[in-house]
């Protein structure tokens, strides 16, 4: 398996991005990854400990968009996704064989990416069992979709 990411920031989309859904009039979302931890500029007293976390990313959010503790909060610095892997129908946190890990929560539980349909739009997020369905920035917040489809290997 060969996934590829490229570093990126302020709403940068790296040559060869590919796209992972799309806003409800058709703008283009990326899947992106970012690092989170404890004296970041991100902390804001949401998190502690450090992980790395799945969103999405668009040139005009001007950062990527992650969700953490309910919120959707914006990373400055980020990896967007690049290929080498496709998207697999799953739903109420079941994780498919072959689900690739791209980040992790501050405990180290382990985190997919996921991309589930809100308001008629295919927006990246996060999913892991526990959560019961995946977990997607929308808002403000983070809205829980129990149908999805996951990051596995090719």
């Amino acid at each position: 398996m060969n996934i590829s990411w490229k570093s990126a920031s302020k709403g940068e989309i790296p040559k060869g991005a590919i796209v992972a859904g799309f806003e409800s009039n058709g703008t283009p979302l990326f899947l992106c990854r970012a690092k989170f931890g404890k004296g970041m500029p991100i902390d804001q007293g949401l998190i502690s400990g450090k992980g790395m976390v799945p969103g999405k990313v668009r040139k005009e959010f001007g950062a990527a968009n992650v969700g953490l503790a309910g919120k959707e909060v914006k990373m400055k610095d980020y990896e967007v996704y690049c290929g080498g892997a496709k998207w697999e129908k799953a739903s109420n946190g079941n994780i498919p064989t072959g689900a690739i890990v791209v980040g992790n929560e501050p405990g180290g539980a382990p985190l997919y990416a996921a991309r589930a349909e809100i308001r008629n739009g295919l927006h990246p997020g996060k999913v892991r069992p526990e959560f019961k369905g995946a977990m997607i920035p929308f808002g403000n917040i983070e809205t829980l979709a129990t149908a999805y489809e996951i990051l596995v290997e090719k």
